[in-house]
């Protein structure tokens, strides 16, 4: 990893790197990343779809654990801002949230696969 890594709209590798401690760290979990968001991601809408705000909640609950490692706040903010909706019950629009959220989580899986590629060996 250089010390001055590409900025990407999702991606913040340097809050990554300083919480991982080096760049060995960072490339080691991203693949762990990238597995979650292309498992939890389509899980949530077909939960929301199905009317399972509660497990759809759970998973999003899940991705919050460790998301703040490799986005910016705002991504975060939005998530938690998606989950406290599913646990409320309270929010009519879940599923067309959830669609403006899906668009940068998978922006965010862009940005990493598209980091991979640059610092593959």
């Amino acid at each position: 990893m250089s010390d001055a890594p590409a900025p990407y709209e999702f991606l913040n590798l340097e809050s990554a790197l300083e919480y991982l401690g080096d760049g060995q760290g960072v490339r080691d979990m991203l693949p762990l990343l990238t597995k979650a968001l292309e498992r939890d991601v389509p899980e949530v809408a077909q939960l929301l779809s199905k009317g399972d705000i509660a497990e759809a909640a759970a998973v999003l609950h899940s991705l919050k654990g460790f998301l703040p490692i490799f986005c910016y706040p705002s991504l975060v903010e939005d998530l938690v801002r998606m989950e406290k909706s599913c646990k409320s019950g309270s929010n009519p629009d879940l599923l067309s949230d959830y669609d403006a959220l899906t668009w940068q989580l998978q922006g965010l899986g862009r940005e990493v696969s598209h980091f991979e590629s640059q610092t593959k060996e």
